[in-house]
């Protein structure tokens, strides 16, 4: 027996010459997929995940398997039709083990796996298959019992879709199967989980030498085989040492808790990137909090994932710490005395993860013991800043006024960094910003102060402060600013003032002085839209609409020209929950006899449009959002259940001698069931006092966009106006003044469209290091990644990466597959790569030395390969060739269009 499982031990070897594809087993609730979009297979519990999360998982190129408990009901009543197919109770699991033979079992089965094979599993990952020897003592009714299960899996096979089977165990039935078994999977060779006393324990050697010969059986089929071992996910190290142990003796590793309920390590091992934040929904919605509104850009920036949780309805026994990076509160010195459960779960967590507490500190004193600060007295009268003046170089300087008091705030010197000290004029200090080990603290007034002007400055650098107190490691940012290595440029209108007439000769409407002077001289993609209301018969000019519906449909009769709906009537707040009085604006546009109905406002403004407006090659998809721009997740939820895209909101506006970050916005709003796209900078009403002076004022946003791709790229260059644009010589200079310099930039124009789609899956890009340490990235529509230079340059891809372009705050990889695997060096490689390109990539696919590409541009086509000397070019569509600097060939089309070709070399 001995020599005989070496043999077929050698022989699993040979399976997996290469290293496997990773897989996940995971139980618990699935809030996103951005973690389990890292496995190349993922097993679920059908019921915790959506049809819209197995689709976002199907682009991100993973097979979801459903999981099916075989032998056990584990349901927590066992239905009464079942009662008799169910001889004993497995207490270890408190489940019912089930009678395989029993007709109305396997009918209840097969009920099962066909509604999982109906929303789209690509597989079944059949459990308990051993779970009959609890009650079959006797060989016979053993060998009924297997012969029950034989029937069982080969009728799952034959369902409409021919779902693959992986089977835990099942060692007695395999060899007897008449049906493809796609892998099988066995628990516990080294290490295992005991869910009697919670306990993790090694397996005896006994027991893994008869699951290694099993195994070995197993393989000797040709059929994979995945063994599950069991180590919590917060030790990290052991889970990886323990996957690589497993890998190397021929199996598929998969390492995790005992409840399966973390992303464990496989092939791949996750990073963790979230980071927590809390908010209290007392003071405002989540979208309106300083959690999200400050903080969430910077970490964004950083490639992280900020979410922002209120602290009122947290679960926090649930949480599991080893998917997030950090932590942080921005709260109210009250929201820490009425929740007590933060600062008992902080008690637990605090050494475990960074932690930095904004604003106010917690109340509980023991905790603060523990972190070696005292809060104790006031500081009295004239306060000065004793050190970290170096911080605070804004233009708003920190004051103290005397007739406020100040919480005195003793740290420890000894494990404690301060950073900004303050000393009253009895000489009593107090720490206002400083940092430890377990992360840090910054103290009301800072590190944002709210002038006079109901606006808001950073006091600090914000992305200094993250650097210097979450101690967040440098990784590969998703990033929605770049396609092709070459910054974003898109144009939208909202279409308030499509009926007003301009300041111009004959005085046209300002949607025809758009269409002549805008829409019809610059042909890169812009995205236009109407209101309903302002245009259609059922709005407030009935009597002109067949006028003003004859331009927009000559508009967007433009072959470059995007549709979208600006709504019906314009709400000028959205949100289902509060009754709308008195405000300054309205509820909506004054539609007689009109009240607010949200599903028309969105799916009947669409409608509206494909039905009348829309030529028969085009249709709209993309919803503006009005007035506040603020909508909730339920409202967004209309626009996601019809498949639509949505942009506007946010409140990203900077300008020279106003460039604070406060006002600049992350790039979406993210929740479980749909994503909130901003607008990447806000319109001209910032720009013209909300309309009442400066009128040319719009051509500022080149000051915008020029503040915000600098030194750090944090924005598209992103033209956004409405239609009244169009009613002034001046608000018409100063906005093709805009195009005139964004067309002459460096840029990939996109449609409105394209950008959403990117933006929205930001947060669902996956991030792994392999075995092996090379990075692993997952996308579900982002095509650009930011990697900071002190990475390195990209050295090897497994997926071959298309290339990369130089930015000014690091390297853009230009993404080519939802899933890459790249190692990184500090010395950069000569091999062909593409450099950048001004249209969205359609393919690059090396097949030996040659590479097949294509783009699809919207405007006169422009790439630039570098390194390809010893390469020779092709191309469908004859281009003109010029060489350039750093081993650098440009390559131009002076059309628009899909152009394809190849690349072949000596050596790729």
């Amino acid at each position: 027996m001995r020599w005989t499982l070496l043999l077929l031990m050698s022989m699993s070897f040979s399976l997996f010459a290469k290293t496997p594809p990773s897989i996940v087993f995971y139980y618990n609730d699935v809030d996103s997929v951005r973690e389990l979009i890292n496995y190349d297979r993922v097993v679920v519990n059908a019921n915790l995940i959506t049809d819209k999360q197995i689709n976002t998982l199907h682009q991100a190129d993973s097979l979801v398997f459903a999981y099916i408990s075989v032998g056990e009901y584990d349901g927590e009543m066992l239905p009464s039709e079942l009662k008799k197919a169910s001889p004993i109770k497995n207490e270890n699991w408190q489940s019912h083990a089930m009678r395989l033979t029993a007709p109305e079992w396997q009918k209840y089965l097969l009920q099962e796996a066909k509604k999982m094979t109906e929303r789209g599993f690509d597989g079944l990952f059949l459990d308990t298959l051993d779970s009959y020897y609890l009650f079959a003592k006797e060989v016979t009714e053993q060998k009924k019992q297997q012969q029950a299960l034989s029937q069982i899996i080969t009728q799952f096979h034959n369902l409409p879709n021919q779902p693959k089977l992986l089977l835990n165990r099942g060692f007695e039935v395999i060899p007897q199967l008449k049906v493809p078994v796609y892998a099988v999977a066995a628990e516990s060779l080294y290490d295992s989980y005991h869910p009697s006393d919670n306990s993790y324990q090694k397996v005896s050697e006994n027991d893994r030498t008869w699951l290694k010969e099993k195994l070995a059986e197993v393989q000797a089929l040709g059929i994979e085989t995945i063994a599950i071992d069991y180590i919590p996910a917060s030790d990290r190290d052991e889970q990886r040492k323990a996957a690589k142990r497993l890998m190397d003796e021929g199996y598929t590793p998969y390492v995790s808790d005992g409840l399966l309920y973390e992303f464990g390590t496989s092939t791949v091992q996750p990073i963790a990137k979230r980071v927590l934040g809390f908010f209290d929904s007392r003071y405002g919605a989540m979208n309106s909090s300083q959690c999200h509104r400050m903080l969430a850009m910077p970490l964004e920036y950083d490639g992280y994932v900020p979410e922002c949780q209120d602290v009122n309805t947290f679960d926090f026994s649930t949480v599991d710490l080893s998917r997030y990076a950090a932590v942080y509160t921005w709260l109210e010195q009250s929201s820490f005395q009425r929740v007590p459960a933060l600062s008992q779960w902080l008690n637990k967590v605090i050494f475990k993860t960074p932690i930095l507490f904004i604003n106010q500190l917690p109340t509980d004193t023991a905790l603060l013991s523990r972190l070696g600060i005292q809060k104790q007295g006031e500081l009295i009268g004239k306060i000065n800043i004793t050190s970290g003046k170096d911080w605070l170089k804004g233009r708003y300087p920190l004051s103290f006024s005397q007739f406020e008091t100040h919480a005195k705030v003793t740290i420890d010197r000894q494990s404690i960094t301060p950073i900004i000290t303050l000393e009253d004029e009895n000489k009593q200090q107090s720490a206002l910003f400083f940092k430890a080990g377990w992360g840090g603290a910054i103290l009301n007034p800072l590190p944002v102060a709210s002038l006079a002007n109901e606006s808001e400055v950073w006091q600090i650098d914000p992305f200094r402060l993250v650097e210097e107190t979450l101690y967040l490691p440098t990784i590969p940012a998703a990033d929605a600013t770049t396609e092709s290595g070459r910054r974003v440029l898109t144009s939208h209108v909202d279409g308030d003032g499509f009926p007003s007439k301009g300041w111009f000769p004959g005085k046209p409407y300002t949607a025809e002085v758009l269409l002549e002077h805008v829409f019809k001289k610059y042909t890169i993609p812009q995205t236009v839209s109407v209101i309903e209301g302002e245009i259609g018969k059922r709005g407030l000019y009935p009597k002109q609409s067949p006028q003003l519906e004859s331009i927009a449909r000559d508009i967007f009769r433009l072959p470059h020209i995007e549709l979208a709906s600006h709504t019906f009537s314009h709400p000028f707040f959205w949100d289902f929950d509060k009754k709308i009085d008195a405000r300054q604006y309205g509820e909506h546009l004054p539609i007689p006899g009109y009240t607010v109905d949200y599903d028309n406002e969105i799916i009947g403004s669409i409608n509206y449009i494909n039905q009348n407006l829309a030529p028969k090659n085009k249709k709209a998809r993309v919803i503006l959002w009005s007035g506040k721009a603020d909508p909730k997740e339920d409202i967004l939820a209309i626009a996601e259940k019809a498949n639509l895209l949505n942009v506007n909101g946010g409140n990203t506006y900077v300008v020279r001698g106003n460039d604070n970050f406060t006002q600049v916005s992350p790039t979406i709003t993210w929740y479980p069931s749909a994503v909130h796209v901003y607008a990447p900078v806000l319109n001209e009403n910032l720009y013209t006092n909300l309309w009442t002076e400066h009128h040319d004022g719009y051509g500022r946003a080149v000051e915008t966009f020029k503040l915000l791709g600098s030194p750090r790229r944090l924005k598209t260059i992103a033209i956004y106006y409405h239609m009244y644009s169009g009613a002034y010589p001046a608000s018409l200079k100063g906005l093709l003044n805009v195009y005139d310099w964004a067309v002459q930039q460096k840029v990939t124009p996109l449609y409105l469209s394209e950008y959403a789609e990117r933006a929205r899956t930001l947060y669902e890009t996956g991030l792994a290091r392999t075995l092996d340490n090379k990075w692993q990235i997952t996308t579900t529509g982002i095509k650009s990644l930011r990697v900071p230079n002190a990475l390195g340059y990209p050295a090897t891809s497994t997926g071959k990466l298309a290339g990369w372009e130089q930015g000014p705050d690091g390297r853009y990889l230009i993404l080519n597959q939802p899933r890459t695997q790249i190692a990184f060096s500090q010395n950069q490689t000569k091999a062909p790569r593409l450099r950048s390109a001004n249209a969205p990539l359609l393919k690059w696919q090396q097949n030996g030395n040659t590479i097949h590409w294509a783009f699809n541009s919207h405007v006169p086509f422009d790439m630039e390969l570098a390194n390809t000397g010893q390469c020779q070019f092709r191309s469908e569509t004859p281009l003109k060739r010029t060489t350039q600097k750093n081993n650098t060939v440009r390559y131009q089309s002076t059309k628009p269009g899909v152009f394809k070709g190849t690349l072949t070399c000596r050596q790729l």
